[in-house]
């Protein structure tokens, strides 16, 4: 990826640059900043000295925009048209180089600047066709009502009054992005500009194809290597692929107990629906399933690239006033998507209220997007979390070739023709490109390579997504910055369809709430078959069969049936005081380890349930003492808690308690025996390990800035634990990965991270597994089949540990204590733009590679898993910098006076290097502090920085 964006912007320097010596002397587009504003004893916000003025005739009324001492816009208008037309000014000023880039990763239009300089370009171009965002934005805006495209057409004529103030001339590009984007190189905005956005944003939230084809492919290769025909030990794995690649939870903690407004109060997770007759699973050809996985993948690195790593979650949770010291309901949201500079929301506030509207919302935006997707307004707060639910199949076709017409599918015994669908690629040294798909009417595009011809004829795999037909999520917004009560909220939530996001709710009136009303399709019965311990039966998380028996139900108008509204996941006002979500399962679909067996099917990969866990394990403990605060929510927010290092370090410990008793009295415990004796000299180390993890508060502190003794010891306990756990899943669990049945290790069964599951559940409750062992009272996991001895759970948990501490000693060296874990443990604010290859710098990034306080990014708290997200993989030996996490950290608390709210921002508004909102809100965000909003006119004339005034 790197090779790549460095061929593109090279490519975009000699394309755009021309003479480097004329660049342009950028300055700052926030202009009037150092003039500072002194607001003095005015009242209003008409009173406040003007910094920038600019006429747009298009207004119906005059519109002021005040930037608070944060960076963030408050926007006082008559008409929501005039603000949001203002708003796309104000949002293409901070970030038109991150717009930019994001819609043409989204609409794919990278290969027409950069193409020939690297072909892997027009690859990127010809995914983003595939995946077809274009194509959706344009059927949403058809069926959007006329007030809807009023609004986006507002929005896009205020980014473009920008772009074409860049192109006169009149406003220039930051620093940095200058090198990269020409004004003339801008295209004007358009509203499916902003629609194709936001179904990318979706798409990464939901378009799980991926799971299914990764699912089938390695059950095809478990069922190959690991049979009862097998040589012992490999056949005692018959039966645990679901052990390595499991549906159930680490933690068997849920949003709510059971479903709703169905069977008795306790719900129906104990009520599971009887399994129809099952027959064996789809299998699709091999061949056809690598090159769908080659396909997906990509597609899924592009989500990652612009949204984050592969967990992409989000925590929220909201507290009745009951249990508040103020009596009212306080909620708290921050959703885990990619941390890049700019962050990836703007921040913004929205007043029609004060000139007679009826808006008065603030929060944050999508780059490129004009309403908030999570925010509060006088009377009502709202969070969203990834749901995890199931929105995508893979379909297993048969094709009939046709000579003299379209190719044809068997569906539902007739033959029902291939449409195509053509894409016109623009390329960089002029010319076009055409690029065909094949669709599938009644399922979806066939995946690009997965058409092979068998024994058994031509096969293909199709996707769906409910993604690929129209809905109205704008609206859903809208009419949350409307909404006053519970219900108004969920009227207006019932607008979201696609993207599979879960919202909570908090009111003035002292409601909590929340629900899910994404599309979930009804699948039939023998869709619904598989069972998890013999593997019989069909499943939505694997590939189906596409010749009819599997189909989703469809309304009347053709429009696809959802899981009955009243019965998705949705509590109001529930007994225990508090909602809390965190992607986690939200009834408990999974407990069984077979979610195909509830009264109605929502998915199979949900998370693991460790962050959901501790926040209800937190929430139980306030609600119980009372009088909670802001304070203690942003506390919470802020836990760092090592949810793997709580539950494996006392089995790690007992472990090296038996290692040392076998190195003291040898032959005490046989099964450690080869172990020590290998470990020899580093036996000492081993029980100085031992003592420091025994003495782990569990707590995982970075431990290099001015820490106390307590945080020093946690933080090399942390180091210690973090870089044992990694050598431990490998150890533990290579061998299955890499088996293949003629005995050599060809890594075909890829590695995952639903194998720290697997561990959790090996040390705390191996008899859920099916790999159990009731002699041994383990699980047979821990033995490498790869050798003819038995392995146990002390002889990996032994070499891990003196693996570990070799590799701490290489990358932090010999001295113990030094081992600070925010010496591995960093994050760096990496440029969306990353302009460094052009410019020979790089600006933009936070802290700028090289910095001189931080130079390897900034020490971060945390490890896998933890309430305050900081993902690395399980399988991490040398990477422990993170790039995705919380996007705002938004504590709201809903009082007769209106809303006080609290925020911390992973950056700044604005992406210019030289504004001073591009980075001033760094230091609360790494210190996890959450300072105040201004929302009320008061509040906003006391933090007021700049005063823009728009006339017509």
């Amino acid at each position: 990826m790197t090779r790549r964006l460095s061929l593109l912007l090279l490519a975009l320097s000699l394309v755009a640059c021309g003479d480097d010596d004329a660049l342009p002397d950028t300055g700052s587009p926030d202009g009037g900043v150092d003039a500072g504003v002194d607001a003095g004893p005015v009242e209003r916000i008409e009173d406040l000295p003007v910094n920038r003025e600019f006429t747009d005739s298009a207004l119906s009324a005059p519109v002021e925009a005040v930037r608070d001492e944060r960076g963030m816009w408050h926007i006082y208008a008559a008409t929501l048209t005039d603000a949001i037309r203002v708003q796309g000014t104000l949002q293409a000023r901070d970030r038109i180089g991150q717009m930019d880039f994001i819609r043409r990763v989204a609409t794919g239009r990278l290969a027409q600047f950069a193409g020939s300089f690297d072909p892997s370009l027009l690859q990127d171009d010809i995914d983003a066709r595939f995946e077809g965002h274009v194509r959706n934005a344009q059927a949403i805006f058809d069926v959007l009502s006329a007030e809807e495209r009023e609004l986006l057409e507002a929005y896009s004529a205020g980014v473009n009054e920008h772009i074409h103030a860049l192109q006169s001339g009149e406003e220039v590009l930051p620093v940095g992005i200058d090198r990269v984007i020409r004004p003339a190189s801008l295209t004007d905005w358009t509203p499916i500009d902003t629609l194709a956005i936001a179904r990318f944003q979706a798409a990464s939230l939901s378009y799980d194809g991926g799971d299914d084809v990764n699912n089938s492919e390695a059950l095809a290769r478990w069922e190959e290597y690991f049979t009862a025909a097998s040589p012992a030990p490999i056949a005692r794995l018959e039966g645990a692929f679901h052990d390595l690649f499991p549906f159930q939870p680490a933690r068997r903690v849920y949003n709510r107990d059971g479903f709703p407004n169905v069977g008795t109060d306790t719900g129906t997770r104990a009520r599971p629906r009887p399994r129809g007759p099952a027959s064996d699973h789809v299998h699709a050809p091999l061949a056809s399933v690598d090159a769908a996985r080659a396909q997906l993948d990509r597609l899924e690195a592009r989500y990652q690239r612009i949204f984050g790593d592969e967990t992409r979650g989000s925590n929220s949770w909201v507290v009745s006033g009951e249990h508040t010291a103020s009596g009212d309901p306080i909620l708290n949201n921050d959703p885990h998507l990619s941390l890049t500079s700019p962050p990836l929301f703007w921040q913004a506030h929205v007043d029609t209220k004060r000139a007679g509207g009826e808006i008065n919302a603030a929060g944050q935006m999508i780059a490129g997007t004009p309403v908030s997707l999570l925010g509060f307004n006088e009377d009502l707060a709202w969070g969203l979390t990834t749901s995890g639910y199931d929105v995508t199949d893979v379909y297993l076709e048969q094709i009939t070739v046709v000579d003299d017409g379209p190719d044809t599918v068997l569906f539902e015994g007739a033959q029902v023709p291939i449409e195509t669908i053509t894409e016109v690629i623009q390329l960089d040294l002029g010319g076009t490109m055409e690029v065909e798909f094949e669709v599938v009417p009644h399922h979806g595009t066939i995946i690009p390579g997965s058409r092979v011809e068998t024994p058994e004829g031509v096969t293909a795999l199709s996707l769906a997504w409910t993604g690929n037909e129209p809905s109205n999520e704008p609206a859903a917004f809208l009419e949350l910055y409307r909404s006053s009560t519970a219900e108004d909220a969920r009227d207006a939530f019932r607008r979201f369809q696609v993207g599979g996001q879960t919202l909570l709710v908090g009111t003035r009136e002292g409601d909590i709430y929340y629900t899910s009303s994404v599309t979930i399709p009804i699948r039939p019965a023998d869709a619904l078959t598989y069972d998890p311990e013999t593997y019989e039966g069909n499943s939505p998380c694997f590939i189906l069969d596409g010749t009819g028996p599997h189909e989703w139900a469809r309304n009347p108008d053709g429009s696809i049936a959802s899981v009955d509204f009243r019965t998705i996941p949705h509590d109001l006002n529930p007994a225990r005081g508090f909602i809390a979500t965190a992607n986690a399962d939200p009834v408990g679909v999974t407990d069984d380890g077979n979610p195909m067996n509830d009264e109605a099917f929502l998915g199979c990969n949900f998370d693991k349930g460790h962050r959901l866990a501790r926040i209800t394990e937190r929430l139980e403990e306030l609600v119980a003492r009372g009088d909670i605060t802001p304070e203690d929510m942003m506390e919470l927010q802020a836990d760092a808690q090592s949810p793997y290092g709580r539950f494996t370090t006392p089995a790690i410990v007992a472990e090296l308690d038996r290692a040392l008793e076998e190195r003291d009295t040898p032959g005490t415990h046989p099964d450690l025996t080869a172990a020590v004796m290998e470990a020899g000299a580093a036996m000492d180390a081993v029980a100085d390990a031992r003592d420091r993890l025994m003495a782990w508060s569990f707590d995982t502190p970075a431990g290099v800035e001015d820490p106390s003794t307590e945080e020093i010891a946690d933080s090399i306990a942390t180091t210690i634990f973090n870089l044992t756990y990694s050598h431990l899943m490998a150890l533990t669990f290579d061998d299955e990965f890499d088996w293949h049945a003629d005995g050599a290790f060809d890594g075909t069964v890829r590695r995952t991270s639903r194998a720290a599951t697997t561990m959790h559940l090996m040390v705390t409750e191996p008899d859920r597994l099916q790999s159990y062992d009731a002699e041994t009272g383990e699980s047979v996991l821990w033995d490498d089949i790869s050798t003819e001895v038995v392995e146990t759970r002390g002889d990996r948990m032994l070499r891990a540990v003196v693996r570990g501490l070799a590799s701490v000693g290489t990358l932090l060296g010999a001295d113990v204590e030094q081992w600070r874990w925010g010496r591995l443990h960093t994050l760096r604010m990496n440029a969306v733009v990353p302009v460094a290859v052009v410019t020979g710098s790089d600006p933009i990034s936070i802290p700028p590679p090289g910095d001189d306080m931080y130079p390897d990014g900034f020490p971060r708290h945390g490890d896998r898993d933890v309430v305050d997200a900081s993902n690395f993989s399980p399988f991490a030996l040398t990477g422990f910098m993170y790039g995705s996490g919380p996007q705002q950290r938004l504590v709201a608390t809903l009082t007769d006076m209106g809303p006080e709210a609290f925020n911390a921002f992973p950056g700044g508004n604005s992406e210019d290097p030289e504004s001073p909102f591009q980075s001033n809100q760094v230091d609360d965000y790494i210190h996890n502090r959450a300072p105040a909003v201004p929302f009320t006119e008061a509040e906003v004339l006391a933090a007021a920085a700049e005063h823009y005034r728009f006339a017509p």
